[in-house]
């Protein structure tokens, strides 16, 4: 889908840029077509392929005058070509164009990827996870919604996808099918909530890991098929918890 689009997006990109150079070189082909029957009286195809592909010129029957006018036409055409291909480099290097190049790039090796896990949403939670697993080089796929962090991503080579992680469309471009789990950490319970129901309809052996923030909804995520639910204001409680009881007891055993 972001492949598409990015596509689409260069590709009107070049055709304004190309447009101009284009017209003139068709104008100045007929031109040159019109120069060749006017002095050699040949056909308007000869003349094209004349214009085209001055080689083919028998240059043991033509006018000097021809031969002068040949060299002008041949310039005048690379000319053109360079005015045509520097138009498109301009446009291939263009950030658009440069955004599309990753895009491809990625969704090559997102088709590639097996047994990784699928990391929805890169917020807090999200960032510390992919911290993490990155160090223990487990493969990912990050579905991130919004369009600039998704940008900043793609920038710094991750396996990114942009959409909705409750799409049924964007889980699969992701490989759901292929994939060893799913990771919800959206900022939202009922959107991890439809996340862990989809993505279980779609792969009902992921191991699926859902964000939390309260108790209610990680019951309801644990009766949707979750394996794991984490709520980090609780886990965070805990080791909080565990840190005052350590110092407490190291305390005691001071005193």
């Amino acid at each position: 889908m972001s492949t598409a689009i990015s596509i689409r997006n260069v590709t009107k990109l070049m055709g304004r840029r190309l447009a101009l150079p284009v017209l003139a070189l068709a104008g100045f082909l007929m031109i040159c077509m019109a120069g060749y029957v006017w002095l050699e009286g040949v056909r308007w195809v000869d003349a094209l392929f004349w214009t085209v592909h001055p080689y083919a010129l028998p240059s043991d029957r033509i006018r000097d005058a021809t031969k002068i006018y040949s060299i002008a036409v041949f310039a005048g055409v690379f000319s053109f070509e360079v005015w045509i291909a520097e138009r498109v480099l301009v446009s291939l290097f263009h950030p658009e164009g440069r955004t599309a190049w990753r895009t491809m790039m990625t969704d090559l090796a997102i088709q590639s990827a097996r047994d990784h896990f699928i990391l929805c949403g890169y917020g807090q939670v999200g960032r510390t996870v992919v911290e993490q697993i990155r160090r223990a080089n487990i493969p990912f796929v990050l579905i991130e919604s919004s369009d600039g962090l998704y940008r900043q991503l793609l920038s710094e080579g991750m396996l990114v996808i942009h959409g909705d992680a409750k799409r049924h469309s964007v889980l699969e471009a992701a490989g759901i099918k292929r994939a060893r789990g799913v990771c919800a950490l959206i900022d939202n319970d009922a959107d991890n909530l439809y996340i862990t129901i989809t993505a279980k309809s779609l792969n009902a052996n992921l191991h699926v890991i859902t964000r939390a923030g309260h108790e209610r909804y990680a019951q309801a995520m644990r009766r949707s098929g979750a394996d794991d639910v984490v709520i980090p204001e609780y886990e965070g409680g805990v080791v909080v918890g565990r840190i005052i009881k350590e110092a407490a007891e190291t305390k005691s055993q001071t005193a």
